[in-house]
Order: structure tokens, then sequence, then C-alpha cells
């Protein structure tokens, strides 16, 4: 038997205003026809995103699957509309079906989270965003069916099937796909920032060993294959392999540059590592700096190198 065809990719930028920019959503041209990631929830990243199916010679009824790689708003934003519209069938990791099921369209929820961690690292009042910032806009978004993914899986297409591959870490629920010498790394792995660990999923704990561990997988897994990398946001790549090492090493770094910090200054909390780390933060970027301070923190307890006592950390 002959070995299947490689479907045609198409690439979508859709409007994003995060500081990742515009977000890739990815087109499989095979049968179903099959939309990797939708953009954010806003009525104008959706209008971007129907522009880009027309340039490519398809309308949102082409889209029978829909495929996300992970809970994040700049992900799973549109999805909705391509099942309410169109009768499209949606999958996400099964720690994360929620996220499509049960949506939180005012940021409530997150916004609740964010301030029991705020108390947490012991971040002064007049360094906190307020209850705006951390909810963030009011997005265009609703409820619907997501069927579950699970590691390993395949869902099959006329060209192959497509492998789920949990990468955790940025999210629980993070998945990459492969499919045809193609690797959808979606936010696990990008080739220009690293991704924050933390501030991503703030009801969830121990991120940064899933995502040293996920890194170091995928890379493993992929090592010997020719593949290009299809990223969430930024250009493809040719490799996994360096860029895995790379994201593994700068984190390693962090995680010897607080040990140094606290080497140095006795009894910080997480926000005062937090600021030592990346310097004065201000509305969101306190949140996503003092998530990734903590990411470390956590893991650095674990190795048994830092100790805490009521919020406040010291190097063993």
């Amino acid at each position: 038997m002959s070995a299947p065809s490689k479907p045609r990719v198409d690439r979508i930028r859709v409007p994003n205003p995060f500081v990742e920019g515009r977000t890739c959503v990815y087109v499989l041209r095979t049968d179903p026809v099959t939309l990797i990631d939708t953009g954010i929830a806003t009525d104008r990243a959706y209008t971007g995103l129907v522009d880009g199916l027309k340039e490519h010679g398809l309308a949102p009824a082409d889209i029978r699957r829909v495929i996300l790689t992970h809970k994040h708003i700049d992900h799973i934003g549109s999805a909705w509309k391509f099942q309410q519209d169109h009768g499209a069938e949606i999958f996400i990791h099964e720690s994360e079906t929620a996220a499509v099921e049960d949506v939180d369209p005012s940021g409530q929820r997150y916004a609740g989270i964010a301030r029991q961690r705020l108390d947490e690292w012991q971040v002064p009042d007049e360094a906190r965003p307020d209850t705006g910032d951390v909810a963030g806009p009011h997005w265009t978004i609703q409820s619907a069916q997501a069927t579950p993914l699970v590691d390993g899986q395949r869902l099959p297409t006329a060209e192959g099937d497509i492998e789920v591959l949990h990468t955790p870490g940025h999210t629980m629920g993070s998945v990459c796909f492969r499919h045809n010498g193609v690797l959808f790394s979606g936010d696990h792995v990008l080739p220009d920032i690293s991704p924050n660990v933390g501030g991503g999923d703030l009801k969830n704990r121990g991120l940064l060993a899933h995502y040293l561990k996920s890194l170091a997988r995928i890379r493993d897994v992929t090592q010997n294959e020719q593949l290009v990398v299809m990223p969430g946001h930024g250009e493809p790549m040719e490799s996994i392999t360096d860029r895995c090492n790379e994201l593994i090493q700068h984190h390693k770094d962090r995680l010897d540059e607080i040990v140094s910090i606290l080497q140095k200054e006795d009894r910080l909390t997480t926000y005062e590592i937090a600021t030592r780390l990346f310097g004065t933060m201000k509305e969101f970027h306190v949140i996503l700096g003092g998530a990734e301070a903590y990411s470390h923190l956590e893991l650095l307890m674990e190795q048994s190198r830092v100790r805490e006592e009521g919020g406040k950390y010291s190097a063993d």
C-alpha cells in the first residue's frame, strides 16, 4: 500500500491583541476539512478568519472538524461559531473540555483565581492590577459541545491520521498534533518567545515540572523525523530539537538565578522574587510575572533547593 499523500496546509494569521502577536490558524485540506485553533473570541478576529478562509477558496461551512491545541481564549475563541452555525465537531484535551462547554465570557472566574494567587504571592495593593484588568474584555463566545482528546489518540483523515501528543505545561491540557511530516505545536513550542508557564493555568500546580518533561518528550519523539513545525504564533520552524533544548536550558538558568537571588536576599515573597527577575511589572504582567516566578519556586522546593515559610522563600 502506498503512503498517504500530504494534504495541503493553509496558514491564516488572525488578529490578536496579546503580546504574542497574531494567532496562527491552520487548515488541513483533507476529508474532513480540519481547522487547528480558531483565534481569539472577538468579532474582528472571526472576520479575519473568515476572510482568510475565503482567500484560500473556503467558507466557514466547509470546516467539518475543529481541533484545539489548548484552552486559551486566543485559540478557542471562534470554535463555537463553526459548530453553532455549521455543525462542526470540536475536539480539545479531556482536561480542558470545560473551556468550551462552560465558557466565562466576562472573565470573572479567572479574575477570582487571580486574586487568590495575588494574595498568596503577597503582591502589595499599589502593584495589583484592578479587577477589570484581570478579567479582560467581555469575549464574544458561547458554550459548545466538545469531544475529549487523550494522549496517543488518532483522528482519521483521508490522508492519514492526526496523532495527539499531550504536552502539559503551558496549560495542563496543551497538546501538539502530528500529521504527515508536520507538527502543530500550539503554544508549547514557539520560535521567538518562551511561553508563560503558570499564568495561563492558575488553577493547576506543578506546571514547570510538567513543561520540562513535555519539552523533553516532544524533542525525543520527533528528533529522527524531518518535521515542519507550525506554531500557534510566529513563523514555521524546520526542526524542534534545538528550540526544545533552548527552552529547557532557559528554565534551568532561571531556576539557578532564583537560587542566586535568595542566597543574596533571604526570605523574599513570590512577588519580590518576580520583581528581581522582571523589574517593574504593571497590570496583567503582575500576574504573568508572579505566576512564572511561582512555577519555578514550586520546582525548586520539590528539588529541595528552596524552602518556604509564611509565603517567604529562602535558599537551602
